[in-house]
């Protein structure tokens, strides 16, 4: 019985698996809004995802190292749903023309990655505030809780956090346009 050496975690080298449920979980989101926008409305989207995840795993081959991932992802997304189209004998007319659909798929793309782009900065410019601010602001806005219980929650009147919020933002904002560009 021969033993081939495992692959090497080569930049030319088909993906690891390791490797390659990192960039699933990194891409996740972004082929879930993928799907959605070309088969708007559908209850099966969940399920197409996680088809087109198996499919991608089948193909991995196919990858070419040093490209998009989540483009690829997409790519695979769209002829799923051909697929599923021509399987399921669904109407054309039940999917949104193709040019629609392109337009939509590639402005979901788009999209994604801009929130990408600034939940990263967002990150690092909570980073950035000293710990009572952070932890005000993730007080604040993670749990959904009103302003009212913030402030019971951190021992300050409503008129102090309130000011105590909208000096903390003022910095986020300015740090967020600096970080990704935008005029203020």
């Amino acid at each position: 019985m021969s033993h081939q050496p495992p692959k090497q975690n080569s930049p030319t080298g088909i993906l690891q698996p390791d490797e390659f449920v990192r960039l699933v979980v990194e891409n996740e989101g972004r082929i879930f809004a993928y799907v959605a926008s070309i088969v708007p409305g559908s209850s099966e989207i969940e399920d197409i995802v996680q088809d087109v995840i198996t499919l991608m795993w089948e193909k991995i081959e196919d990858f070419e190292r040093g490209t998009h991932f989540g483009a690829w992802a997409c790519r695979i997304a769209y002829f799923k749903v051909l697929e599923l189209r021509r399987s399921m004998g669904i109407r054309r007319s039940y999917f949104l023309s193709d040019k629609l659909r392109e337009s939509l798929a590639s402005e979901a793309v788009e999209i994604w990655d801009d929130l990408q782009q600034q939940s990263v900065a967002l990150e690092k410019c909570l980073d950035h505030l000293d710990e009572a601010d952070r932890q005000m602001v993730l007080r604040r806005y993670s749990s959904k809780g009103t302003l009212k219980e913030t402030a019971a929650l951190l021992g300050k009147s409503e008129v102090t956090v309130r000011k105590w919020i909208r000096r903390v933002l003022m910095r986020l904002e300015k740090c967020l346009s600096l970080r990704l560009g935008l005029e203020l």
